[in-house]
């Protein structure tokens, strides 16, 4: 790692906005679909000279679902209608004795603002933001639920 980066002592929530790989995909097949090819694009994309003058049929990507196969569009992307956040921990969202990763679950998804929570590793986890909530603001109430409740744990431990 960089030794730019200041690695606090104390408990601590680090935040990144989540980037949805599918939404570059979209992007690379719809710059794919706009481009005219010349004989030789042609061959090394395995394409014979038939295709030469013929606009190619646009490239629908599509995704398996629980709900059956779904094309990925703009609309189907989660990252258009969802504001994601990645928070980062330097503790374990549950360690298997004192605490669980559901119990992390449920003080984040009991925060106002928070619509959706995923935990992604033992120090990961992801959120969706309401719309109509400042995303600074809920991520700080995370934040400080999720270090009061650690810490509470840790007073516990040494009682």
């Amino acid at each position: 790692m960089s030794e730019d980066i200041q690695y606090s002592k104390d408990y601590d929530v680090g935040w990144e906005k989540w980037v949805d790989a599918y939404d570059q995909e979209l992007e690379d097949l719809r710059e794919l679909n706009e481009e005219e090819f010349d004989e030789e694009e042609l061959e090394e994309l395995g394409l014979d000279e038939g295709f030469l003058g013929k606009q190619l049929s646009p490239i629908i990507k599509s995704i398996m679902t629980p709900f059956g196969i779904l094309p990925l569009t703009e609309q189907s992307l989660a990252s258009r209608h969802f504001k994601f956040w990645v928070g980062h921990t330097n503790f374990m969202l549950g360690d298997g004795l004192k605490t669980s990763p559901e119990d992390f679950e449920k003080i984040i998804g009991s925060v106002l603002g928070v619509e959706s929570i995923d935990i992604l590793t033992s120090y990961r986890f992801r959120i969706a933001i309401g719309k109509m909530f400042q995303d600074r603001e809920v991520m700080t109430n995370v934040k400080d639920r999720l270090i009061g409740f650690i810490k509470s744990k840790q007073n516990e431990q040494d009682q």
